[in-house]
Parts: structure tokens; C-alpha cells; sequence
């Protein structure tokens, strides 16, 4: 039965044409004569031999600028809030050291936008220690004789060892 169906179907009728196109898609019509342009390859990089000449350039002046007058107070006053520092400590495994940078408005005595990272190989602060150097750093706010004001804080950073 197998056998008889396979050679029916090797017996089907092959020979149906495909239908036809329509007659203007069998002839297409003159096409546009297309020009085309010789291709340049790239040249080879060129190699350079030995050193590059010399090119005269512009000086460069940077603005320096003044040092903060009051740096040296905020440092002192940093330094003298240790003992509240300490307090928030208690109990770390092992002493170890964090970069503290803020930004310090020096006409109010605040510091706001604080970061502190672990350094060399000290441990991560806790959730609670953290929440303790910022309040013990920020409050109350610092004593600073600014003279000339900016117009923005300044960004200050400062390594605190526990």
C-alpha cells in the first residue's frame, strides 16, 4: 500500500505552468544607463621613522586660586568634634580610616551633599555608624569667617581616622 501511494505521487502531473505575470512586469522597460565611478582603495597608513617634530605651542596660564581662608578653622573645628566621632565607633571590630567630602557653605557654617568611603583596607561603616558621622559633622554648624563669598559651596575633603 506504502509503495503504491509513493509511486503515485511520483506519477503526479508536473507540468502546471506557474501563472502569468502581468505583461508589464514581464517586460521591463529601458533602464537609465548608470555610471559609475572608478573605487579608490585606501593607501597604506605611512609608517613614521623616528621621532615626531617638534610643534611650538601656546602657554598656558591656570588661574591660581586664593586659598580658602577659612580652611584652616574648619579643620580645627572638625578635629574638635573627635570626641563625638568616637561615640559613634564603639564597638568596630578594628580601627580604620574614610574620605569625608562635603560641600561647605562657609557663610552659614552648614555642610550639605556628604560622602564618606572606606580607605586603604577599613571596613564598611554600618547603617547606624554612618547616620552618626554625618549628624556628629554637619550639626552644629561650623564657625567660618568667609571674606570674599562665593557663589556656590565649596567642595572639601578630608581623611578621618577612627
Amino acid at each position: 500500500m506504502l509503495l503504491l501511494l509513493l509511486a503515485l505521487l511520483l506519477l503526479r502531473d508536473c507540468s502546471r505552468s506557474v501563472p502569468e505575470l502581468p505583461a508589464a512586469a514581464k517586460e521591463p522597460g529601458p533602464s537609465a544607463p548608470v555610471q559609475t565611478q572608478p573605487t579608490v582603495l585606501p593607501s597604506a597608513p605611512a609608517v613614521h621613522s623616528g621621532r615626531v617634530a617638534r610643534r611650538e605651542r601656546p602657554s598656558f596660564r591656570s588661574e591660581t586660586q586664593e586659598p580658602l581662608p577659612w580652611l584652616a578653622s574648619f579643620r580645627l573645628q572638625v578635629a574638635a568634634r573627635s570626641l563625638r566621632l568616637a561615640e559613634c565607633f564603639v564597638g568596630a571590630p578594628r580601627p580604620g580610616t574614610l574620605k569625608w567630602t562635603a560641600a561647605v557653605e562657609p557663610a552659614h557654617g552648614s555642610v550639605s551633599d556628604q560622602t564618606l568611603e572606606p580607605t586603604l583596607l577599613s571596613d564598611a561603616l554600618t547603617r547606624q555608624q554612618r547616620g552618626c558621622v554625618f549628624v556628629v559633622l554637619s550639626d552644629p554648624p561650623y564657625q567660618l569667617e568667609s571674606g570674599a563669598e562665593r557663589s556656590t559651596p565649596t567642595r572639601i575633603g578630608m581623611v578621618i581616622e577612627f
